[in-house]
């Protein structure tokens, strides 16, 4: 009948399982794996009572005292990875040789002294492992062995090198292809962060009213870029862009950049101008389309020797021009402004003549 596979935790002593291990054809024979290292004496890291002979107990003989060796132990410690952001996880993992169960703590240095951080205890390979979250500030790691005594062997103490956590610095950075745009027109928002996270959300965020909105919404891509396209609002408007918290890693926002836009379109250009003359003056009048955002006109006049000059500025659609001279022709357009200065087409030109009213016939007496 097959004796379903043991391993050392299953006896309660170590003598237990040594009586076991040899009856079950050890020293020569180890088909449940209970002598680790080969010395022949089984799980050595049981309990009391203990059994060091390589043969079954018997009669009234007492039992060996098996002679103790003495065995260097080393240990290693590995933190990975090696650089975080404040608040990720990390893992230290510690290796022990030779290759045994025992209690192993690791230590981090604080203010210049070693203090006791986390113990675990190696498997029979040897090696033990956790995960920890990464602190604000770099700290400094070391696994630290006491000596311990297993069967017939005593391992020694020992200090692994120190091994440092790096904490790594957050920054996001965001800038726009153009800052100065036109009413309407559409504006790329670049960001970029350091340490690169694939896949961390990033938003890009106006101030409105005392508060932050959200425009878009994206991820970085494998070298720390998102890009977003966007219509931004006519004025000037404060933006931000936001890491969102990623794995353990806190939240992190770039610096303020300003975007203004500006309203570029001229309003529509006055039409059907009349110029009447009249006794040192002309009357003028046109038709004209009011855009929301209108300011004023602006009349201008000209004669065949002198270029356009500004006559006058009036929100009506019609004006008198006075203190011109009789006989001579003078030319007129009109223009549009809106209150963001943007400026309309010339109206067609019109001209007109002053002329002096005909002298009131008289009666000869």
């Amino acid at each position: 009948m097959a004796i379903a596979d043991r391993d050392c935790g299953d006896f309660p002593s170590q003598r237990a399982a040594q009586i076991f291990f040899l009856n079950h054809g050890g020293p020569q024979s180890d088909p449940h794996g209970l002598d680790s290292d080969g010395d022949g004496i089984a799980c050595e890291s049981n309990p009391a009572p203990y059994y060091y002979g390589t043969s079954l107990p018997g009669g009234d003989k007492p039992d060996p005292k098996p002679q103790i060796t003495n065995v260097r132990s080393t240990v290693n410690l590995v933190v990975n990875p090696g650089k975080r952001i404040a608040g990720e996880p990390f893992r230290i993992k510690v290796s022990v040789r030779p290759a045994i169960s025992r209690t192993v703590v690791v230590q981090r240095k604080v203010n210049g002294r070693w203090n006791s951080f986390a113990s675990g205890v190696t498997g029979r390979n040897g090696k033990t492992s956790g995960h920890f979250t990464a602190p604000k500030n770099r700290v400094t790691y070391r696994a630290v062995l006491n000596p311990v005594t297993k069967a017939n062997k005593r391992y020694s103490a020992a200090t692994s090198r120190a091994r440092a956590v790096i904490i790594q610095r957050q920054r996001v950075m965001l800038d726009f292809d153009d800052r100065s745009v036109a009413q309407g027109d559409q504006v790329q928002a670049s960001v970029r962060a350091t340490p690169i996270r694939p896949g961390r959300t990033v938003v890009l965020q106006m101030r409105s009213a005392g508060t932050w909105h959200t425009v878009r919404t994206s991820r970085f891509d494998h070298r720390g870029r998102a890009t977003f396209n966007f219509t931004p609002r006519l004025g000037q408007d404060a933006y931000r862009a936001v890491a969102r918290s990623f794995r353990g890693a806190a939240s992190a926002q770039s610096g303020l950049k300003t975007v203004t836009v500006e309203d570029r379109t001229p309003p529509p250009a006055p039409y059907d101008l009349v110029a009447v003359a009249g006794d040192g003056g002309v009357e003028l009048s046109w038709s004209r389309a009011l855009p929301q955002d209108f300011a004023h006109h602006e009349v201008w006049m000209r004669t065949a020797d002198t270029d356009w000059s500004l006559v006058s500025v009036t929100g009506d659609d019609n004006m008198e021009v006075s203190l011109l001279q009789n006989g001579v022709t003078y030319w007129f357009t009109v223009t549009s402004v809106d209150t963001s200065g943007n400026v309309s087409e010339m109206a067609e030109e019109a001209s007109a003549t002053p002329v002096a009213p005909a002298p009131s016939a008289s009666l000869a007496r």
